[in-house]
């Protein structure tokens, strides 16, 4: 076969998937703009009714922010703590080191499901349900093994001997730590927090089984699923798939500025 018979079929191989991946959101985003009080496609005529009542409904608008609240708690909380952790990890070669790494990142592989019973038996028994505390530290389980990855991999391409010389300038631990490792480190902190946002925003299996009468935007759409069933549900996932696009954007960007700098480190060095 010809290259150039063999760069097409792989085109097409490619379209071919990327329009598997996509087709649920090609079908869902005309869903949202439906007129029509029940989800029919193709839409019946076209209107925005559906985005001002996710926005002007108490109940939409309020599970929205509050999955955004949270979100944001997660976020603070992931990153402290990924971020030490992938520094304790990576830099201080604390016995067991690839177990601990391991254990760290089990939240990525385990069913989510084990982890949510889990979770619900030990606050059930701590009589912690229902808290809106007990779902920012169940969301910050999930999380944080984004930061602690993405960190780690920050770490393993960064160059200690800039370290080392900034100490031999007379930096100290922490002064070495805030002027050069976290800058370096800014761009993998920035990706592992919109992760970490985003676990926590999207998530419906761990706020199924911990939140109780608190209800975020997934859990109100899951509800809605159950009771009722109108467009408000697709112009709600329409939404969070924008804020997901626009997160994962952002951290593409905060990647390639950390490849560049890196890059740029390693060409004057």
């Amino acid at each position: 076969m010809s290259p150039r018979l063999v760069r097409i079929a792989l085109a097409l191989w490619f379209c071919a998937v990327v329009f598997f991946l996509l087709f649920p959101l090609v079908f869902l985003i005309p869903l949202s703009f439906n007129e029509s009080e029940i989800l029919s496609f193709p839409p019946s005529a076209w209107s925005l009714r559906w985005y001002r009542v996710l926005f002007t409904d108490a109940s939409w608008s309020g599970a929205l922010w509050l999955s955004v609240k949270i979100g944001v708690l997660v976020t603070i909380l992931s990153v402290a703590i990924g971020t030490a952790s992938a520094l304790a990890i990576a830099r201080h070669r604390l016995p067991g080191a690839g177990l601990l790494y391991g254990l760290a990142i089990a939240p990525l592989i385990v069913p989510g499901i084990v982890i949510a019973l889990g979770m619900f038996m030990l606050f059930a028994r701590l009589k912690w349900l229902e808290s809106l505390t007990t779902l920012v530290l169940a969301h910050t389980v999930v999380a944080v093994p984004y930061v602690i990855v993405v960190v780690s991999a920050a770490l393993r391409n960064l160059d200690e001997t800039i370290e080392r010389a900034a100490r031999v300038l007379g930096a100290g631990p922490w002064r070495s730590f805030l002027l050069v490792t976290l800058p370096a480190l800014r761009p993998a902190i920035l990706a592992g927090a919109m992760f970490s946002f985003f676990a926590s925003f999207d998530d419906l299996i761990i706020t199924l089984f911990v939140s109780g009468a608190i209800e975020t935007l997934p859990l109100r759409i899951w509800n809605d699923l159950n009771l009722r069933l109108d467009p408000t549900v697709a112009a709600a996932a329409c939404v969070m798939v924008a804020m997901s696009m626009v997160g994962l954007g952002i951290a593409e960007i905060a990647r390639s500025a950390g490849l560049r700098r890196l890059r740029t480190e390693q060409a004057d060095g």
